[in-house]
């Protein structure tokens, strides 16, 4: 049995993101992948399971898309993976976006180039 979780293909592109708990500041966080169903980030807030987030995700031009999800799970990040941020957070959206999948392979494919195969 396969332990694969998602439910699209995930296009991996790091881009800069806010989380908005709705208890106080607004956390950073950066993008890992993201797909038309769920993102995977990387941030220092602390999260629950099946807790609602906002995300301002920058996608590079005008305003910020705002979506928002349930926290699917947390994992803290390994000790090569460890930098500025000390966990991952996978939110599944709370409404499919074709879109927001599209940009995720344009920039990704773009990151790809700049900075090689694996970002």
């Amino acid at each position: 049995m396969s332990d694969e979780r998602r439910q699209a293909e995930r296009h991996t592109a790091y881009l800069g993101a806010e989380l908005d708990l709705g208890d106080g500041p607004v956390r950073s966080a950066i993008t890992h992948d993201g797909s038309s169903t769920g993102l995977m980030l990387l941030t220092r807030a602390e999260l629950a399971a099946d807790q609602t987030v906002t995300i301002r995700c920058f996608l590079g031009k005008g305003e910020p898309v705002l979506l928002t999800g349930k926290v699917v799970r947390q994992a803290p990040l390994s000790a090569e993976e460890n930098s500025l941020w000390r966990s991952k957070v996978a939110v599944q959206l709370e409404e499919e976006n074709a879109e927001l999948a599209q940009h995720f392979a344009e920039i990704g494919q773009r990151q790809a180039v700049t900075y090689g195969e694996k970002v």
